[in-house]
């Protein structure tokens, strides 16, 4: 499956399972794949493309900025770039790492990418990255950050999991919750939902779901960014309401990095065939 084609002219969520599990290089193929079709964009809602992890001191990807390609960094990471560039926008709002600076590359290079530290202030930038003329732009996660998913509107994400013998069952248990959550009906204005009709605002937790006594009806979720389910809550939940979101973003794909665990394994824990056809493995490997 090439979801890489599907992501053209898009806002494109990369989020993941965890720290380090491939996004950023996923994000150097993507843009690779794609320039030369659209103009790309890319920043994180993070700090990507450093040398070294600043949590765990491991090496990093470099972020590959190619001419033409709009950046959002830090003003801090810009002094030691081996990027030449001109600048966009210089922000007002200020981060950790100082002021954002949105740029435009005039040559290759390496870029450390950052991001702001709110959803209105990525949203802004996002509007901003558009009119400098980025056809398709890349928000690169941070550690779990799917929900900065919901900043933006009709956005498509990829989910990045990076499975090992330890994380297996867990793994495979956010797949089949967000790939079950993905494919929850929209609520429509006018749509006649069975009663009693439950509206949860904000993050669903098992503190906010109706007790189990309470059987029937419709539970509607703010968006899939806000689930904070097991995946054995979730299906008891299914089981007992019609569910709705009132806002979607869409599902590109899945990429999985297995490591030290065979494709076969994998799948078996998932347990769900349909899901298993969706799934991209190490991507960056095909030739």
């Amino acid at each position: 499956m090439d979801f890489v084609k599907g992501l053209k002219d898009r806002t494109v969520f990369i989020v993941g399972s965890r720290k380090n599990a491939g996004k950023t290089t996923l994000l150097n193929y993507a843009l690779g794949r794609l320039r030369g079709t659209t103009p790309v964009g890319a920043l994180s809602v993070g700090v990507d493309g450093e040398t070294r992890d600043q949590v765990f001191g491991n090496p990093k990807p470099q972020i590959r900025a190619e001419r033409g390609d709009v950046l959002l960094c830090a003003e801090t990471a810009l002094a030691g770039a081996d990027l030449h560039y001109e600048v966009l926008n210089v922000y007002p709002f200020r981060t950790a790492i100082g002021r954002p600076v949105l740029l435009r590359a005039l040559r290759p290079g390496r870029a450390e990418i950052s991001g702001p530290e709110n959803n209105g202030q990525l949203g802004e930038i996002l509007a901003d990255m558009r009119r400098h003329g980025a056809g398709t732009v890349f928000v690169d996660g941070a550690v779990d950050r799917i929900t900065q998913v919901a900043a933006g509107g009709r956005a498509a994400f990829v989910y990045v999991a990076k499975v090992e013998p330890e994380n297996l069952e867990s793994s495979a248990a956010a797949l089949k919750l967000l790939w079950s959550a993905a494919a929850v009906p929209l609520c429509r204005a006018g749509e006649k939902l069975p009663e009693p009709v439950f509206i949860i605002d904000g993050a669903l937790t098992p503190g906010r779901v109706p007790g189990k006594d309470v059987k029937g009806g419709t539970l509607v979720i703010e968006d899939l960014t806000k689930i904070f389910l097991t995946w054995q809550q979730w299906v008891e939940l299914k089981g007992r309401f019609e569910l709705r979101c009132g806002a979607k973003p869409d599902l590109a794909a899945f990429v999985v990095n297995l490591c030290n665990v065979s494709r076969q394994e994998f799948e078996k824990k998932l347990g769900l065939p349909a899901l298993a056809e969706r799934l991209v493995y190490n991507p960056y490997e095909l030739k």
